[in-house]
Order: structure tokens, then C-alpha cells, then sequence
């Protein structure tokens, strides 16, 4: 049929049901095909002839996601002429002609950047109202409420500008979003957060004392400032105050950005659930949903370190023992109790005796030998204090059997200068009378 493209393009945007924002990027991605073809109808092309314009326009900078856009969205509409008849051909020549874009970092926005345009919008807004001036981005507080709808919502931005007075559920806390212009084309609800809701309430109030109806644009700047001439605020003018915004901070940040952090936020949380987090974001499945979550770098490097700890060998730990502490005082049973052993007994005069007379045997006993025995013997007797002169006298009599009669008198001797020097200590003590009884009975005996 040879339809040009242009033609074609609208064709399918007449026949379609898509919103502004979409019927934009059709348009656009005609365009950069009629500047380098020009508007001939797309049956006169082939997948060659696209494969060296993609590379002809990567070559000069165009980037693959901005290129995959322009073919997707040329593929669509050369599929709707060869569904309806406009194109007469066989193979799309769109097909297939998409490239793989690199992996790029979340479009997420640091809290800290956050917090520093929140200031700055608070500052002017307080400037605005003590000198009553008009702003760089005014009238502040109207746009204060707008960045904070988009941070704690996560809301798009065609969705924010579709809510109407009437749209706001004051009771259950809900805004809803109409699906005729939404993304997803479903209508859901986005809950209203205890940080947003004074803002709300400051939004509803003013709009109503500006006399809003209830099917009026609620977020519409151009009703609360005279400074803009629109009757119902568009995306132009919300990337106009972020842009400005940009310069202010320094940190890139758009609404879709702020979907990207709110993702990336609530998937930090202890009690992270994807499911809501899709919910939240009105998206048609959870694919798209990960796509939205910046990787949490710092659970990833605590699971690497457990990995590494994990497989470390297990020894068994010894106990710390604390050397300048005192040592615990171990309390035993009688049983464990160690008795101390008893030195041995001392050698008694009569094993001296037998010792040296089993060395010596006929031999007489020298009188160091006697004398020592007479002393052992005397200090056994005073240690026991049991033993009674008969059987001191028998152990004298057994005494002289075995020694010589050449050392019999000096041995005698000495035994009573001995009980004389320690008769004194003791009342059973030997006496000098007791001492030539004991010498008549052994020299008869």
C-alpha cells in the first residue's frame, strides 16, 4: 500500500488507547527514522538497511538503550501494518535488530542528598513567606509537598498529575490512581504515610479554600500561583523544578529515581516482603520489580565474611588461664585427702647391737658403739614413759650378754651420767640406786 511512515504512525496512535507520555516516544522514534530515510513507507526497507543505521547512529553516540527504544517502538508499529494491511510484507524488518545495553548502577538517591534538598525547599519557603518574594522554585511549600509525595510514595509522575480532589480517601488514608492513566492501565491505591500526611492536609486545605472542585487536578501549581498561566500542570513543569533543584543540591534526582529508592528502601527492611514492594510500585510483575532494587552491598560483604569464617577449621579453644589471679580453693572429701607419711622410725640400741654383732660376729663391741645404743635406748624410754624399770632392766641384762666384759664398766658409767643429767625432766625418772641395782644384777646375771 505503500503508506509513508508518518502516516502510519498515527494510524496506529488513532487506533490505540495510549496515554501522552507514550504517544510521545511512537512520535519521536518516527522521527529519527524519517531523518535518515526519510517518510517512505517501511515496506521499501530491509533488516540490512536497519542493522547499518544502528550502527551508523551508535557510532555517533547515540546510546543502545536510547536505540533499543527507537526499534521496539518502530517494530510495534510495523507489526500494526502488517496486521492491518497498510505494509506489504512478510518479515518485519525491525525484528531482531535490538542490541544488549550495559548494566548500569540502581537510579537510586542518597539519604543524605534527600535531606538536603528537603532543607533547601524549606528554607525558600520561609524566605517566601517573611519577604514575601518570589523564589527561585515557588511558591515552595506547593513543591515541598510534591517532593515529598514522590519520595514517600514512589508514585510516577503521569500518575501524580492524574489525582483529582476527590481522588484523596482522607478516612482510610488512600490516594487513587485512575487506571485510564496509568502505566499498568489498573487502578490501585497508594497508602498515605504518617510523614506525608500533614502535607496532604495542607495541600486539601488550600486547594478547597481556592475553590477546587472535585474532579479539579489537585497537584496543579497554576491554581496556587500567579506567576503560572496553565490551566492544568504538566510534566514540563515538575522536571523544571528538579532541574533547578539538581543545580541547588548537585545530586541528580528525579521522581523515577525516587521509585528506584523507595525499592531499594523497603527491600532493606527487616520485615522486607517483594511482593508489597510491587504492589506499592503498581508494577505487573516481579521481574520489574528486582530491576528497581539496588543491590545492599553491605549484606553482601557480612555473607562474604561469614563464607570466609565458615570455613575456617574448627579447634577446640583452650581456656584462658589467668596467671597473676589466685587460684580457687578446691574443697575435697576425707576420702581425697592425702595423709602425710610418717618419717621412719629411729634404729633402737638393740638393732645397733644385733647390726654390728651380725657384722662382727665373736668380735667384742666397741665402746662408741655401746655408748651410742645405751643413748638411743635411754631416749626411747623417756619417749614412750610407758616402759617400767623391768623391762629396762631386762633389756640391760640382754644388753651385757652380747657385749665384752673390757667395755662393761665404761658403758655403765656413761648410762648413769646420762639418767643423772635427765633424771630431773621426768617423774619416772632413773635414780643413782637404780642405776648399781641394775649393775649387780648384771654382772651376777
Amino acid at each position: 500500500m505503500n503508506l509513508p511512515v508518518f502516516e502510519l504512525t498515527e494510524k496506529f496512535i488513532v487506533l490505540s488507547d495510549f496515554r501522552p507520555a507514550t504517544e510521545k516516544i511512537y512520535r519521536a522514534a518516527t522521527r529519527a527514522f524519517v531523518r535518515h530515510f526519510g517518510n517512505v513507507a517501511i515496506e521499501l526497507l530491509d533488516r540490512e538497511q536497519v542493522i547499518e543505521w544502528r550502527k551508523r547512529l551508535l557510532e555517533d553516540g547515540l546510546s543502545k538503550r536510547s536505540w533499543n527504544t527507537y526499534s521496539s517502538h518502530l517494530k510495534t508499529i510495523a507489526e500494526f501494518g502488517i496486521d492491518e494491511g497498510f505494509v506489504d510484507l512478510r518479515r518485519n524488518p525491525f525484528k531482531k535488530t535490538s542490541v544488549v545495553p550495559p548494566k548500569r548502577r540502581k537510579k537510586t538517591v542518597a539519604r543524605s542528598a534527600i535531606e538536603r534538598a528537603r532543607d533547601i525547599l524549606i528554607l525558600l519557603e520561609q524566605d517566601e513567606r517573611r519577604e514575601q518574594k518570589r523564589a527561585k522554585i515557588t511558591p515552595a511549600w506547593f513543591w515541598l509537598i510534591v517532593f515529598e509525595t514522590f519520595h514517600l510514595t514512589g508514585i510516577r509522575l503521569n500518575a501524580l498529575l492524574s489525582i483529582r480532589l476527590q481522588d484523596v480517601d482522607l478516612e482510610e488514608n488512600l490516594i487513587v490512581i485512575r487506571g485510564e492513566l496509568e502505566k499498568t492501565h489498573r487502578e490501585f491505591a497508594v497508602p498515605i504515610p504518617a510523614a506525608l500526611y500533614p502535607h496532604i492536609i495542607r495541600l486539601i486545605d488550600t486547594a478547597t479554600s481556592c475553590g477546587f472542585e472535585p474532579q479539579d487536578q489537585l497537584f496543579n501549581v497554576n491554581r496556587f500561583s500567579a506567576y503560572y498561566r496553565r490551566t492544568e500542570m504538566n510534566d514540563n513543569q515538575v522536571e523544571s523544578m528538579y532541574t533547578k533543584l539538581i543545580g541547588m543540591t548537585g545530586v541528580r534526582m528525579t521522581p523515577h529515581r525516587f521509585r528506584h529508592t523507595l525499592a531499594s528502601d523497603l527491600m532493606r527492611q527487616p520485615d522486607r516482603n517483594i511482593h508489597v514492594t510491587k504492589q506499592l510500585l503498581n508494577h505487573s510483575n516481579l521481574a520489574t520489580t528486582m530491576e528497581y532494587i539496588e543491590p545492599d552491598y553491605e549484606v553482601m560483604r557480612d555473607a562474604m565474611n561469614d563464607r570466609v569464617e565458615a570455613a575456617k577449621p574448627k579447634h577446640r579453644q583452650r581456656a584462658r588461664v589467668d596467671y597473676g589471679a589466685a587460684a580457687p580453693a578446691i574443697a575435697k572429701s576425707p576420702a581425697h585427702q592425702k595423709v602425710p607419711a610418717l618419717p621412719p622410725p629411729p634404729p633402737t640400741s638393740k638393732n645397733l647391737v644385733q647390726h654390728h654383732s651380725n657384722l662382727t660376729e665373736g668380735s667384742p663391741v666397741p665402746p662408741s658403739i655401746a655408748q651410742a645404743a645405751l643413748q638411743q635406748e635411754t631416749v626411747a624410754t623417756q619417749a614412750e614413759g610407758s616402759l617400767g624399770l623391768e623391762e629396762m632392766a631386762r633389756q640391760v641384762r640382754k644388753l651385757s650378754q652380747l657385749l665384752a666384759s673390757g667395755g662393761l664398766d665404761q658403758l655403765l658409767s656413761k648410762t648413769e651420767q646420762l639418767l643423772k643429767s635427765d633424771g630431773s625432766s621426768r617423774s619416772g625418772a632413773v635414780t643413782s640406786t637404780q642405776i648399781r641395782r641394775f649393775e649387780a644384777r648384771a654382772k651376777s646375771g
